[in-house]
C-alpha cells in the first residue's frame, strides 16, 4: 500500500472561502439569524453559520477583498465576528466561553445551595425561608448568572427575533418577577427558587455543552497541535530557532530526531523513518531518503534531518487538511436545514403554547393565578429546543473529523446522509481498482520500422499526458536511456488515443479503434489476430501509427490491487452493487472484473460514456456512488450523487470528488461508506430525541404539575444527551 501523502490531494475551493469566529452566540436561532445577515450582503455566494462550532463559513465573490461588510452584517444581527485563525493548541478554542460560564455556575451554586438544603428539609418538616431571605438569594443568580440569556432576549427584541434564550429569560423572568409582591407582604406564591434553579441548571448545561463540543471537535485539534511553534534555521554557519510562522520558503531546517517537521519541504541530507499516521493513517513510519518530501505536522524518527522548506502557512498539506475539514464541518446536511427551519418555527410556537397554557388553566380550568403561572413557566422552560439545534451541526463535527483522522477528508456535509441512500457503486479501472502502473511487457514492431526510433516517438507524444498507460512507455524509454526528440501539435481525444509530429512525422497512438479512425488506417488480419490474442490474455494493447501507417503494437498489463476484491466484497456485504468502468477492450474488463469479483462491467467507455452510464444508474432511481483517479473520472464524480477521488489521482478529479481518500488507499472506500453511515445513523438518534423528547415534555409540563426547576435540568440534560451520543462515534470500530 502506498502511504506517500500526496501535495496536491488537497485542492483549493474554486471560489474563495472565508472563516469568521463569531462571538455571542446561545442557540440555533442566533445561528439562523446572523446566516441571514450574511447572505443580504452583495456578494456573498453562500453563508453557513455552525452553533457547534461558532463559526461562519461564508463563499464570496474573488474579487471582494474587504471583510468589514460580513463583520458589520454580523454586528447588525447583534454579535461580533472577526476572521477566523486557528490556534494551534488544545482547548483554546471554547476555554473563554468555558471559562465565562464557569464563574457564573460558582456564583449560582452558592446562592442555590441554601435552596437545595430547603427542599431536603421540608421532606422531613415544614420549612420555608421568608420571602425577603429567598429574595436575596434569587437576585445574584438572576441578574448575574441569568444575564447572557437576559441579554440575548433583549438584542432578539431589539431585531425583531424571538430565541431560545428568550424563553428562558421569559420563564426565569416571570417566575421572579411575579414573586416580587410577597416583599410587601402580598398573598402570592413564591418562585424565587424557581428562577434561581432555572437559570442554574440551564447554565449547568450550557457549561457540559462547551466541554462536549470541545471533546467532539478533538479530531480538529489534534491535527491544529500537529505543527510544532519553533523551527532550527540553519544560518550559514549557525543555528537559530525561530517561530514557525517565520520560517520562509528557501529556508534550510534542521529537524532533531523525535521531532515535529515544522513545514513542508524536500530532505537535503538525512535518511530516516518519519511516522505520518495523524496525516495518513497509515501506522507504520515511512522511510524518508534525500530529495523526498516530508510534511509539517509528522514525527521525525531517530535520525536527524536536514530540509529545503518548500511550503509554509496555508500551503502546507496539514493547513489544507485542516481547511477542508473546518470548510465540511461548516456544510449543512438537507436533514439540518429541516432542523433549522423547525428550530426557528419552534419558538414562536413555544411562546404561543405557553400563553394558551396560563390562559386555559386560569380560564377554563378556573386554577389560580398562581398554577396556571407554574404551569406556563415549565413550557417555556421544558421546550426550549436546543437539543433540535445541537443534533445535526454536533454529528457532523464528530464524523467529519473520525473520517479527517482516518484520511478521509469529507469535503461537503450533505454526503454524509447521501452515503446512507446509496445503492450503486461504480468504479474506474485503471488506478482505482488497479494499481495504475501499468508495465509494458511487449512491443510487437512490424517490418520495416525500428523499435527504439518507434519508443523515442511515442515517449515523446505520450510526454504530455498523465494517462497512466503512458506512464509504461515513458519508464521503458528512462529504463533504456534513450534521449527524446521535439513533439509538435500534440492533439489528445480523451479515453481514445492522441498524436502529434515529431520530426517531420505524423505520430498517432491509442485505441484500435482511434487508429482505425484516421484516414487510410485499416489494421491487417494478423495485426488484429494478436491484439485479440493478447486482450484474451486479459493485457492492454495500444497501436502505433507512423505516417498513417500501423507500425507497432504496446502491449501493457496493469494487475489489479491487491486488496482489490477484498474491497469489493466487503462492499457487497454493505447492500451495495458494484460496477466497473474502463476505456479498455471489452476481455480485458472482463477478465479484471472476474478477478476482483464485480456484479457489471462495461468496457470501451470514455469520459462521456462514464458520465452516460452514471446517468442511466439514477434514471433506474438508484443512488451511484462513483469512484475514480483521473482527468476522464471527473464529468461522472461530478454527476454521481457521491464522489470519492482517490488521492493519488489527478487534481482535475479530487475537485469533482466530494469525499477524497488522501493516501489513494482502497480499503479507504469501505471506511469512508462506513462512517457516512454511522455518522448519519446518530444524526437520525438524535433527531429522534429531540423531537420525542418535546413531544413528551411539552404535554407533562401542560398538564400535569412539573416544578419549573426539574422542567429546566431536563431541557439542559437533553442537550447533553446529544452531544454524548455524537462522541460515540469516537468509540466505533471501521
Amino acid at each position: 500500500m502506498d502511504s506517500e501523502i500526496k501535495t496536491d490531494a488537497f485542492p483549493e475551493a474554486p471560489s474563495r472561502s472565508v472563516i469568521l469566529s463569531v462571538e455571542g452566540m446561545t442557540c440555533v436561532s442566533c445561528a439562523s439569524r446572523i446566516e441571514k445577515k450574511l447572505k443580504a450582503v452583495p456578494g456573498v455566494k453562500e453563508a453557513s453559520v455552525n452553533f457547534a462550532s461558532q463559526k461562519a463559513y461564508v463563499q464570496l465573490d474573488p474579487a471582494i477583498q474587504d471583510l468589514t461588510t460580513l463583520q458589520v452584517a454580523v454586528e447588525k444581527a447583534g454579535y461580533s465576528a472577526k476572521p477566523y485563525v486557528p490556534e494551534y493548541r488544545a482547548g483554546r478554542m471554547y476555554q473563554s466561553e468555558q471559562n465565562n460560564l464557569g464563574w457564573r455556575l460558582v456564583i449560582g451554586g452558592l446562592f442555590i445551595l441554601p435552596f437545595l438544603a430547603q427542599h431536603l428539609l421540608m421532606l422531613l418538616r415544614p420549612f420555608s425561608f421568608s420571602p425577603f431571605v429567598q429574595f436575596l438569594l434569587a437576585t445574584p443568580v438572576f441578574f448575574l448568572v441569568g444575564w447572557p440569556f437576559h441579554e440575548s432576549a433583549l438584542k432578539g427584541l431589539r431585531y425583531g427575533d424571538v430565541t431560545m434564550d428568550t424563553l428562558i429569560s421569559l420563564g426565569s423572568s416571570a417566575a421572579f418577577f411575579s414573586s416580587l409582591p410577597a416583599l410587601a407582604h402580598y398573598p402570592v406564591d413564591l418562585y424565587f427558587d424557581a428562577a434561581a434553579f432555572i437559570l442554574f441548571f440551564v447554565t449547568l448545561g450550557r457549561y457540559l455543552e462547551i466541554f462536549t463540543k470541545r471533546r467532539a471537535n478533538r479530531a480538529l485539534e489534534l491535527l491544529m497541535n500537529l505543527r510544532p511553534k519553533v523551527a532550527h534555521v540553519l544560518k550559514e554557519t549557525r543555528q537559530v530557532d525561530m517561530p514557525v510562522e517565520m520560517v520562509g520558503k528557501g529556508d534550510t531546517l534542521y529537524v532533531r530526531p523525535g521531532e515535529s517537521i515544522p513545514v513542508d519541504g524536500d530532505i537535503l541530507e538525512g535518511k530516516g523513518r518519519v511516522d505520518e499516521s495523524l496525516l495518513t493513517g497509515e501506522s507504520a513510519p515511512v522511510e524518508k531518503r534525500p530529495g523526498e518530501r516530508v510534511f509539517a505536522g509528522t514525527m521525525n524518527g531517530t535520525i536527524a534531518l536536514t530540509m529545503h522548506v518548500q511550503a509554509v502557512g496555508k500551503e502546507t498539506a496539514l493547513a489544507r487538511i485542516i481547511r477542508l475539514v473546518e470548510e465540511a464541518q461548516g456544510s449543512k446536511a438537507p436533514v439540518q436545514k429541516t432542523a433549522d427551519r423547525v428550530a426557528a418555527v419552534f419558538v414562536p410556537v413555544v411562546l404561543t403554547i405557553a400563553a394558551s397554557t396560563l390562559a386555559g388553566w386560569f380560564f377554563l380550568a378556573g386554577s389560580s393565578f398562581s398554577e396556571a403561572l407554574r404551569h406556563s413557566i415549565a413550557v417555556l422552560v421544558i421546550a426550549c429546543p436546543c437539543a433540535l439545534g445541537l443534533a445535526v451541526p454536533i454529528s457532523l463535527m464528530v464524523g467529519i473529523g473520525v473520517a479527517a483522522k482516518r484520511s478521509i477528508l469529507i469535503r461537503r456535509a450533505e454526503v454524509l446522509e447521501l452515503s446512507s441512500q446509496v445503492k450503486a457503486m461504480v468504479f474506474d479501472k485503471t488506478g482505482t481498482l488497479t494499481e495504475g502502473k501499468p508495465r509494458l511487457v511487449d512491443i510487437l514492431v512490424l517490418e520495416g520500422f525500428e523499435e527504439e526510433k518507434l519508443l523515442r516517438y511515442a515517449a515523446a507524444v505520450e510526454m504530455g499526458t498523465n494517462h497512466p498507460l503512458a506512464s509504461a512507455i515513458l519508464k521503458e524509454v528512462m529504463v533504456l536511456d534513450l534521449i527524446l526528440p521535439k513533439v509538435e501539435r500534440v492533439v489528445e481525444t480523451p479515453g481514445a488515443g492522441l498524436k502529434g509530429f515529431v520530426e517531420g512525422h505524423q505520430v498517432a497512438i491509442g485505441t484500435k479503434a482511434f487508429i482505425e479512425s484516421m484516414e487510410g488506417i485499416i489494421a491487417s488480419d494478423k495485426i488484429r489476430a494478436n491484439v485479440e490474442a493478447y486482450r484474451q490474455g486479459g493485457q492492454t494493447v495500444s497501436l502505433m501509427a507512423l505516417d498513417n501507417k500501423i507500425a507497432a503494437v504496446f502491449v501493457m498489463e496493469d494487475p489489479p490491487r491487491a486488496n482489490s476484491r477484498e474491497v469489493i466484497q466487503e462492499l457487497k456485504k454493505l447492500g451495495l452493487k458494484i460496477h466497473l468502468l474502463t476505456g479498455d477492450g471489452e476481455v480485458v474488463a472482463q477478465k479484471v472484473g472476474e478477478r476482483v469479483g464485480v456484479d457489471e462491467v462495461k468496457s470501451g467507455v470514455d469520459p462521456a460514456g462514464k458520465l452516460a452510464y452514471v446517468r442511466d444508474l439514477q434514471k433506474q432511481g438508484l443512488k451511484v456512488a462513483m469512484v475514480g483517479d483521473g482527468y476522464n473520472d471527473a464529468a461522472a464524480l461530478t454527476a454521481a450523487d457521491l464522489g470519492i477521488a482517490m488521492g493519488s489521482g489527478t487534481d482535475v478529479a479530487k475537485e469533482a470528488g466530494d469525499m477524497v481518500l488522501i493516501q489513494g488507499d482502497l480499503t479507504k472506500v469501505i471506511e469512508a461508506i462506513k462512517i457516512s453511515r454511522a455518522t448519519f445513523g446518530i444524526i437520525r438518534q438524535n433527531l429522534f430525541w429531540a423531537f420525542a423528547y418535546n413531544l413528551v415534555a411539552l404535554p407533562l409540563a401542560i398538564f400535569t404539575q412539573v416544578p419549573p426547576a426539574l422542567a429546566a435540568l431536563a431541557m439542559s440534560l437533553s442537550s447533553v444527551t446529544v452531544v454524548l451520543n455524537a462522541l460515540r462515534l469516537y468509540g466505533k470500530k471501521f
